[in-house]
């Protein structure tokens, strides 16, 4: 016996299909715009936290780098690959200039060489992203990563570290080196920070403040701010090369940024 298909036909005088009334389609409209205000929240933080374990990653890394190139030189640190104060030496911890022609390639960074094939994204966290106030008025271009090496100013001749210093000429510099071994409490001293890029809010401790943002590869503090673009806080890699985030009102006391004390 044959069967007719069904069909459906509107009701009658409403033009409506049968399966759906205009109160249920609202209702279903209205729970999936309740459902995408639940998820987009969640997948923004989810996003922000693949993004804080990749740049923990990449400070992983470099703190790996920066413990064999110590092994390898007598346990002494890289220079501080500073813009101005003391310039370009090819004992710098990061050669992040982009003029090429004139300076190394980032790949050939002292401690990138002892890890291996690298690219440049391993010095610049994902979320590091805004590029509007970073210094370019120079030869050397901007600063375009993240990270930054503990330094501290000259007392005399005596080295404050933690990066090694270099003075004078790129051939015959005037070194006044710094050692692992004059670090004291290593588990607590910042050796690697990631510095703010801007004075936005979600990325600066100093919202339209007047604080340095990065623009060498020398971290500086008390004046130097590290970000909070990580929940308040920002990510490190500590002298014993362990990683890390901190605040950044923590990262400017000196049981942190000062590795003699």
């Amino acid at each position: 016996m044959k069967t007719r298909a069904r069909t459906f036909e509107p009701r009658a005088g409403n033009g409506v299909w049968p399966g759906f009334t205009l109160i249920e389609l609202l209702v279903v409209i209205a729970i999936i715009a309740i459902l995408a205000g639940l998820l987009l929240p969640a997948l923004a933080r989810a996003k922000a936290q693949a993004g804080q374990t990749y740049c923990l990653n990449n400070l992983k890394q470099l703190g790996y780098g920066m413990m064999m190139y110590l092994q390898d030189n007598t346990d002494t640190f890289p220079g501080t690959a500073s813009r101005n104060t003391y310039g370009y030496h090819k004992e710098d911890w990061i050669y992040w200039r982009t003029n090429v022609k004139a300076y190394p390639p980032i790949q050939s960074s002292p401690i990138a060489v002892h890890i291996g094939s690298v690219t440049s994204n391993l010095f610049r966290c994902p979320l590091d992203r805004d590029d509007s106030e970073r210094r370019t008025g120079d030869a050397n271009g901007p600063y375009n990563y993240s990270y930054s090496l503990t330094s501290q100013d000259l007392s005399g001749t005596r080295n404050l570290g933690m990066a090694s210093i270099f003075q004078g000429s790129v051939n015959s510099p005037v070194a006044y080196l710094f050692k692992m071994t004059s670090v004291v409490r290593p588990t607590d001293k910042v050796m690697l920070a990631e510095e703010q890029t801007t004075h936005k809010r979600g990325e600066s401790p100093d919202v339209g403040g007047s604080s340095s943002i990065i623009n060498d590869g020398r971290w500086l503090s008390p004046g130097d701010r590290i970000t909070v673009r990580h929940n308040k806080k920002g990510d490190i890699t500590f002298a014993d090369s362990h990683v890390g985030t901190i605040r950044d009102d923590l990262a400017r006391r000196p049981e942190y940024y000062d590795p003699t004390r």
